[in-house]
Formats: structure tokens, C-alpha cells, sequence
């Protein structure tokens, strides 16, 4: 079930392999996020799916919830404003404490789902923004499409960067 999620993620470090820690943090506009404000936010982002996906598993199971059309997300043409809580800080980071945090956000949500019935994944779930009630399964999977989204943001960045 976390395979797609551990193949982007990988697709991620070799993208950014062998950027500087000035690279990871430079802007290609003011407006825009830096490849490391991007790293920041992927793990923000995870760590709230496993948090409310073990906040879930703790409530009553639910009907089943139709499969939501997150894919969708992948289309770069139309922007989302990640919610405050989501946002990067703007000062500049080490690679090595947004990696650290990364990889626990990873083995957390990878934990979360190998712990636990597709069965269970499906019954349990909370609200995405955006595609409305997503059972917990989809809520894995959706992540490896979040992150697939922006993997193609830090290849626009490196290039804008022209790095």
C-alpha cells in the first residue's frame, strides 16, 4: 500500500541530490516558495494526515466513502493556498533537520498504514478541504499525489533557479 509513496519520495531526494543548502533555500521570486520551504511543507502536511488519520482510528467506523478524485491534484494549472498551518517559515532551514523531520513524518504515516487492515483504513476517515470525506486509505495514497504534485514545483524551482 506505501509503495507509490516511497517511490516519489525517493524521486524527491534524487532531484534535490547535490543541491547546497543556499540552493535548497534560494527563491526563485519573493512571492514564491524556496525547494526547501516546499520540503518544509510536505512534511507539515504529512504529519497532520497521520495525526488525524490516528485521531480517526480512535472513532467509530463510518460507511463507506466514495473514492475521491484526488488525482486531480496533480494538475499544477490550478493553485490551492496551503492553510496557515501548512506554510513553511520563511527563514531559512538545514537540510539536515527538515530531512530528519521528513523521513519521521514518512515512517509514521508508512507505520500507520501497515499497522492496520485496508478493512479499517476504509472505515475510519476525515475531511480533506478540498474533495470533501476521504476514508484513511485514500488519505495514504493521496499523500503520495500531494507529494508527486510538488515534486514537479521543486523541478520548476531548480529550473527557474537554473540549477
Amino acid at each position: 500500500m506505501f509503495t507509490r509513496n516511497d517511490d516519489i519520495r525517493n524521486q524527491i531526494w534524487e532531484v534535490v541530490s547535490g543541491l547546497d543548502e543556499d540552493q535548497l533555500n534560494r527563491k526563485p521570486t519573493p512571492e514564491q516558495w524556496s525547494i526547501m520551504q516546499v520540503l518544509r511543507h510536505l512534511s507539515l502536511m504529512e504529519h497532520v494526515i497521520g495525526k488525524q488519520a490516528r485521531l480517526a482510528l480512535e472513532k467509530e467506523p463510518i460507511g463507506l466513502v466514495d473514492k475521491k478524485p484526488y488525482e486531480r491534484s496533480l494538475d499544477r494549472s490550478r493553485s490551492v493556498e496551503a492553510p496557515p498551518h501548512l506554510q513553511p517559515p520563511a527563514a531559512p532551514e538545514a537540510l539536515a533537520d527538515v530531512r530528519s523531520d521528513l523521513e519521521a513524518s514518512h515512517r509514521a504515516l508508512e507505520q500507520l498504514a501497515r499497522e492496520h487492515d485496508v478493512e479499517v483504513l476504509r472505515s475510519k476517515s476525515f475531511p480533506h478541504p478540498v474533495f470533501g470525506e476521504m476514508d484513511l486509505a485514500q488519505w495514504v495514497d493521496f499523500a503520495s499525489y500531494h507529494e508527486e504534485r510538488h515534486l514537479g514545483q521543486i523541478q520548476d524551482i531548480k529550473q527557474q533557479l537554473g540549477l
